[in-house]
């Protein structure tokens, strides 16, 4: 069996491709993201689904607009039931976890509408979920940021 290649996808907020040393930016120096581009591909023509941060991680994580992933603006909520390309890895045998800022869950406590045709959620979309959503909220951290488990 062959072996399966390894990848690392960056996903950065509020900056432009060409603001990048590897892009040829006459100030800007980022001489570790020059060193992994310069052993891999830095693609060069990228369009996002939408300008608004949470909503474009979604779509790139899902493959769908945010009009069907239903996670169309900031506090909004990406149900763990959403199918995304890490779902896909993981059933193939990769070993996946997002390093950072994922930011796909809302920390306000406030559920906003997600995708839904005639009051359902849309199936192809859609896994089941039964998963409790607090372990994101801002209760569930202690006042050091450490994970506190919550019944």
């Amino acid at each position: 069996m062959p072996k399966q290649p390894n990848f690392v996808l960056f996903i950065t907020d509020q900056n432009r491709g060409d603001w990048l040393g590897c892009a040829g930016h006459p100030v800007v120096k980022t001489p570790h993201i020059d060193a992994i581009a310069s052993k891999g591909t830095r693609f060069t023509d990228f369009h996002v689904a939408t300008q608004v941060c949470m909503p474009n991680r979604a779509s790139l994580l899902t493959g769908r607009f945010p009009s069907v992933h239903g996670l169309r603006n900031n506090g909004a909520i990406l149900p763990r039931s959403a199918n995304t390309f890490v779902d896909v890895l993981a059933a193939a045998g990769y070993r996946t976890a997002p390093i950072g800022k994922s930011h796909l869950q809302p920390m306000t406590g406030i559920r906003l509408l997600e995708a839904e045709v005639d009051g359902q959620p849309i199936k192809e979309v859609w896994k089941p979920d039964g998963a409790d959503y607090t372990a994101e909220s801002g209760k569930a951290f202690g006042a050091r940021g450490g994970l506190i488990e919550t019944p």
